[in-house]
């Protein structure tokens, strides 16, 4: 039912220094169970404000594109994908007091659109980082925080709770990690808990552990664990 990822795969990199330079940072994602390479993500910042993602299979070849615009809401920033193995497109536009949804599954489906009222518990995609970064000593804290994460495919957003957890095996030593948990008993039934690990000095995503939002060839979400690589 919930075919679309209630992941946050393309988490921003939100690193001044980073925006500054335009430096890439690199996320591989292996598959979760046979540990296989499935693709390669490239974040970089441009212009400011805007944050671009770009999705390379294993052999190099580019098949998707994000780009991203924090310039009116922080944790729910405007942004447009498009995914060349099917022609899925997402975009995500700001009106007011309002964001506009525009999801077509693959090439040549109905474009289908919806308004939905911003608050300060909705977030869209990478504004999840922001969020983190916001509200990071209340999380320490081992506090949970509720949100409503929006779901393009679905036209709706879904309610979450983000919390502290120990780390995954094989996480750095010193990273600090966070759940993400569906509210809802039903949505639990069809969605893993999302794991997040973080560098506690930088505050740099270190690790993604959970259900991914780049779609394959038949139109699956993989699981995925992705690791993401700095420049010195």
């Amino acid at each position: 039912m919930f075919k679309h990822s209630f992941a946050l795969l393309a988490l921003a990199i939100s690193v001044p220094a980073l925006a500054q330079q335009s430096q890439v940072v690199i996320g591989e994602a292996f598959d979760i169970d046979s540990q296989q390479l499935i693709y390669v993500e490239k974040h970089r910042y441009v212009e400011g404000n805007q944050h671009e993602v770009k999705y390379y299979d294993p052999n190099g070849k580019l098949f998707a594109e994000k780009r991203l615009s924090y310039e009116q809401y922080e944790q729910a920033p405007a942004f447009e994908q498009e995914n060349s193995l099917r022609g899925e497109w997402i975009k995500v536009t700001s009106e007011g007091d309002r964001i506009k949804v525009q999801y077509r599954e693959e090439s040549g489906a109905v474009v289908f659109d919806k308004r939905i009222k911003v608050n300060e518990h909705l977030l869209v995609d990478a504004g999840f980082d922001r969020y983190v970064k916001m509200h990071w000593d209340k999380l320490l804290s081992n506090a949970s925080m509720k949100i409503d994460y929006l779901v393009p495919s679905r036209l709706t957003t879904v309610g979450f709770e983000v919390g502290r957890v120990n780390c995954l095996a094989n996480t750095r030593a010193d990273a600090v990690c966070f759940a993400i948990t569906p509210t809802s008993w039903f949505v639990s039934l069809a969605v893993d808990p999302i794991t997040v690990a973080y560098d506690p000095d930088t505050r740099h995503l270190l690790r993604f552990n959970g259900r991914g939002n780049i779609a394959s060839s038949d139109g699956k979400y993989q699981t995925v664990d992705i690791r993401y690589q700095y420049p010195e």
